[in-house]
């Protein structure tokens, strides 16, 4: 290990009790969807207190900051990016916590909270890991951008997507700091398709049903194509991805109990991997449609597809950015750091679609054990190495 890798290490070791009550803070201030207002103030007071050479606040809509800081090198070079959101999905039963959500809680050198592992943790350490950097005076040749971003949770219209569009991402490559364990390096997600289908039916009161259409009984029909179609998906493969997935995650129909239901609602979400598309997703759901309407005159449906389409993942796995992550890992960790791919959707799809940037995701907590889960919790420890990973990652590219 040479001198600068150590001098590293050794800051974030001699700051442990700092960057634990930092992201301790951040767990400790509610951020739900919609409601990032404080966070994003704690964030921007953070990186300005840094001295990053730009920190700017830039919102959507009153209340709904995104906060973009620039920290540049002695001189020019390449951007590495990194990326977090500030919002947190919401608590679920309160009954079902040992700890309050918001109370950044430690037990047996865990941290618990509402954003511990999805993904306060990673926004955080990549903060922090600049900090480190510019406490030793590292000369950088490039530059750094941090990104703390809302609304990612429900699609990232207001957050990410409205950064792009205003023209603030703008890197040769990034890293997206979503949990995954520390274990892997994730290139590719699925993306997401969704839409809802109303079914349409004729009411009548309950006693005469024969003289109705029940809406509630042809989606029932349509549920059950939708199972077969589950099945065939379970076919198509990828190397790094489980199979691509469809289901009615919500579905309202009806007024009252004793009148036949003439409307009811479904929405679908569906995963897609590499080598599908919106279209083919679409069709194949209207496909179910068009057939039951040849099979039953009583039948009619509508598809309305939704603004929330994400893309796909998909990165070289012999990107600069993912050798050096790999590299920082096995310095850190003292393990090789495998390749894998997410099934949940991040912002990196968003910003390598509209970039063409390779950005990886890795970052720390359990993500299958703890993300949006009662009980959320990180090991400190974990964060205390991810701050490392990001900061020698840091200095692999730009130093």
């Amino acid at each position: 290990m040479e001198v600068t890798e150590r001098s590293i290490l050794e800051q974030i070791e001699k700051n442990h009790d700092r960057i634990i009550s930092f992201v301790q803070e951040m767990i400790r201030i509610p951020s739900i969807t919609g409601d990032e207002e404080k966070i994003g103030k704690a964030f921007y007071e953070k990186m300005k207190s840094i001295g990053l050479d730009e920190v700017e606040m830039v919102e959507v809509e009153p209340g709904r900051p995104n906060v973009v800081g620039k920290f540049k090198g002695k001189e020019k070079g390449k951007t590495l990016m990194f990326n977090g959101h500030m919002d947190v999905v919401p608590y679920g039963p309160l009954e079902e916590w040992d700890y309050p959500p918001c109370s950044g809680e430690i037990v047996d050198d865990r941290m618990y909270g509402r954003g511990t592992v999805d993904m306060k943790s990673g926004t955080c350490s990549s903060v922090l890991a600049v900090e480190i950097i510019k406490e030793l005076g590292i000369p950088l040749k490039g530059e750094v951008l941090l990104t703390a971003v809302c609304d990612e949770e429900v699609g990232g219209t207001k957050g990410i997507r409205y950064l792009i569009e205003k023209g603030y991402i703008k890197a040769d490559m990034g890293i997206n700091c979503e949990a995954t364990n520390l274990k892997t390096i994730d290139i590719a997600h699925k993306g997401i398709y969704r839409c809802d289908v109303t079914v349409y039916g004729r009411a009548i009161h309950g006693s005469r049903p024969w003289l109705g259409i029940n809406a509630i009984d042809k989606a029932v029909d349509i549920l059950n194509r939708v199972k077969i179609l589950e099945e065939q998906l379970k076919l198509r493969k990828h190397p790094l991805l489980n199979y691509p997935t469809i289901h009615v995650g919500t579905i309202q129909g009806g007024t009252v109990v004793n009148m036949i239901p003439s409307q009811c609602k479904m929405d679908f979400d569906r995963r897609i991997i590499p080598g599908e598309s919106f279209e083919m997703a679409e069709k194949e759901i209207q496909a179910i449609l068009d057939q039951l309407n040849k099979e039953d005159p009583d039948f009619r449906a509508e598809l309305k597809a939704k603004h929330v389409k994400r893309p796909i993942l998909n990165v070289p796995s012999d990107a600069l950015v993912v050798k050096s992550i790999q590299k920082a890992h096995k310095i850190v960790i003292g393990e090789d750091l495998p390749i894998g791919g997410k099934d949940a959707g991040t912002d990196a799809s968003w910003i390598v679609a509209a970039t063409g940037m390779p950005m990886p995701i890795y970052g720390p907590g359990d993500y299958l054990k703890n993300s949006l889960a009662a009980n959320e919790n990180i090991v400190l420890k974990d964060i205390i190495d991810a701050v490392k990973i990001y900061a020698l990652t840091i200095y692999y590219l730009l130093g």
